[in-house]
């Protein structure tokens, strides 16, 4: 299980990871200044955008940076999904324990719908495997779902 966490977003909004249990979500580490986090961010913004009526929600974690170059770095990719501060992103890199190195960036965690991490790549990531460990994700949460007996069926 990854540890709930708080903290402020970007949009100057609080955050708080257990808003979101029941939903598959994306977190991505990231940095205005990483080169690696330039490259993945335009495929990051298309899966979020293609995967939102499927219920998967995407957060950034900014780390070691300022407020004013991470909205710069949003506005420049069109990260439509909302990222924590730098300021507040250390609940959040300690919320996923030893899979997540403090200095693995960018990195990118999936996070199940029971809140269990099912992937995480260390680098950058790109849609096709993106969307294939959302894809695993999603179905293993499905697949862990106790099931509703038939209408009229008893139980044991």
């Amino acid at each position: 299980m990854v540890e709930p966490f708080s903290g402020r977003l970007l949009d100057g909004n609080d955050f708080d990871s257990s808003d979101l249990l029941g939903a598959v979500v994306v977190y991505n580490v990231w940095g205005s200044w990483c080169a690696p986090c330039r490259t993945e961010a335009p495929e990051l913004a298309q899966v979020a955008a293609d995967t939102a009526d499927d219920g998967i929600r995407f957060v950034g974690i900014n780390v070691r940076d300022n407020d004013a170059a991470a909205r710069a770095f949003e506005d420049r990719y069109d990260l439509a999904y909302p990222s924590l501060t730098t300021d507040t992103s250390s609940a959040a890199l300690l919320a996923f324990g030893p899979a997540l190195p403090p200095s693995a960036v960018p990195s990118t965690m999936v996070v199940d719908a029971d809140g269990r991490l099912a992937a995480r790549v260390i680098g950058p990531v790109d849609a096709s495997t993106l969307r294939a460990l959302i894809a695993d994700a999603s179905q293993s949460t499905r697949s862990t779902q106790p099931t509703q007996p038939a209408s009229g069926t008893a139980t044991p």
